[in-house]
């Protein structure tokens, strides 16, 4: 699930900055968030207007939402610190987007940096015998043939 929150993180930021850009509280971010963000997001954000429905304060289900989902502690101290002290999280929201999307391509090339280890295995025990195989085993046999 940590994967699935990190891989929708950016763009439920940019959903977010969207929906405050137009003039939106936080609260209402999230809740329109909530409608469009892909399904991981969507859910925890949905969570916490669950717990607003059921008279936790907005901050608290902030905090709650964090406490369960660390990688989510930024996108919910940027909305706390707009709520409580009316600060732009526009911004916030935007540099919280560019750091995620940053991270992601550092996974992704940490992982297209591991690739050639892994098909060293392949190329060494199946497609060097198989190379073998066809071409200096035939070449052997009709050597061996004139003989």
């Amino acid at each position: 699930d940590g994967a699935a929150i990190g891989a929708e993180l950016p763009v439920t930021l940019d959903l977010l900055g969207v929906a405050v850009g137009a003039g939106c509280t936080p609260y209402l971010a999230v809740d329109m968030a909530a409608r469009w963000a892909p399904p991981a997001m969507a859910a925890r954000l949905a969570e916490v207007q669950d717990a607003c429905a059921l008279g936790a304060t907005f901050a608290d289900a902030l905090d709650d939402l964090a406490a369960r989902a660390p990688p989510l502690r930024p996108l919910a101290d940027a909305l706390l610190a707009s709520d409580r002290l009316g600060a732009p999280v526009g911004p916030a929201l935007a540099r919280l987007a560019n750091e995620q999307r940053a991270e992601l391509r550092r996974r992704a090339e940490t992982h297209a940096r591991r690739v050639p280890v892994r098909l060293l295995f392949p190329l060494v025990f199946v497609v060097l015998p198989a190379f073998g195989l066809l071409t200096v085993v035939p070449a052997l046999l009709a050597g061996f043939a004139r003989i």
